[in-house]
């Protein structure tokens, strides 16, 4: 689904000076690597992910969704360090009570 648009992008003359972009979904390992490098390091995501969604907007499903999993993914581990915190702290105030 997006390495064709990719590989259209490319062959219009997209991504002057790239040399990873054209083969950034060509494969499945290429596609993890991009999105790790995009999502994770923050590195030019609207430099790949922009153009793709411009061609073709089905594509933002799964950038959007990409996104969406990583947000939620690390405000569940802040909540998690939270509520521990808060729940050692309790158990502390309920030790010394007693």
């Amino acid at each position: 689904l997006i390495n064709p648009t990719v590989q259209e992008i490319a062959d219009e003359g997209g991504w002057q000076g790239c040399e990873r972009c054209p083969r950034s979904f060509a494969s499945v390992f290429m596609a993890d690597i991009t999105l790790f490098q995009t999502v994770v390091a923050g590195d030019s995501w609207g430099y790949i992910a922009v153009p793709v969604i411009e061609k073709n907007p089905a594509t933002a499903i799964i950038f959007i969704g990409a996104l969406m999993t990583l947000v939620f993914g690390v405000l569940n581990l802040i909540v998690a360090v939270i509520v521990d915190v808060f729940a050692q702290s309790r158990e502390k105030d309920v030790y010394t009570r007693a």
